[in-house]
């Protein structure tokens, strides 16, 4: 008869007692590589220029930094439900399908200021079977954005508030 396995918080192995101890470099690089996943292939030098912003603004840094990444182009084409992934969104926008204020912008990472207004620029792009099919789905949408789901219209109200992001990184570890 076969012995229970002894199901401990070691691994398998040898040497599989021994743990890894991480660097507070090496935290601090994971938080930033989860934030750029996070916000759709952010480069590091991109997340640095908005560091270096969100600095001289007044508030929490890491509440700047987050509300910044928050109000690019192609987040908040995502974060209405128009489209289903961060990279559809980007698509979009650097396609040329998005209009900001009525002029065609395609720099997904585009940064919007409260009051200005989102829309598709051609007909087709509302018979689009991805986008249609979004919009059947009751998906929530912030309170800091006003979706209208018959003319495809995104209206950015306000900034987010510090207890509206999500804070799925650790946001010491990130600003340090």
């Amino acid at each position: 008869m076969p012995r229970a396995r002894n199901k401990g918080s070691n691994p398998p192995g040898q040497h599989g007692a021994k743990r890894k101890r991480y660097s507070t470099y090496s935290l601090q690089n994971r938080e930033i590589q989860k934030a750029k996943t996070i916000y759709g292939g952010i480069r590091e030098r991109q997340v640095r220029k908005l560091f270096i912003k969100s600095e001289k603004e007044r508030g929490k840094v890491g509440d700047n930094l987050l509300t910044s990444l928050q109000s690019r182009l192609d987040n908040l084409v995502f974060r209405s439900g128009l489209v289903n992934t961060l990279r559809f969104a980007r698509q979009l926008v650097s396609y040329k399908h998005v209009l900001v204020d009525g002029k065609t912008i395609n720099i997904p990472s585009y940064q919007l200021t409260p009051g200005q207004v989102i829309s598709l620029k051609k007909e087709k792009m509302k018979e689009n079977k991805l986008i249609v099919s979004n919009l059947e789905r009751n998906i929530k949408f912030p309170s800091y954005l006003s979706f209208d789901k018959q003319k495809l219209v995104i209206t950015y109200l306000r900034y987010p508030l510090s207890e509206e992001l999500e804070k799925n990184v650790n946001v010491p570890l990130l600003t340090e």
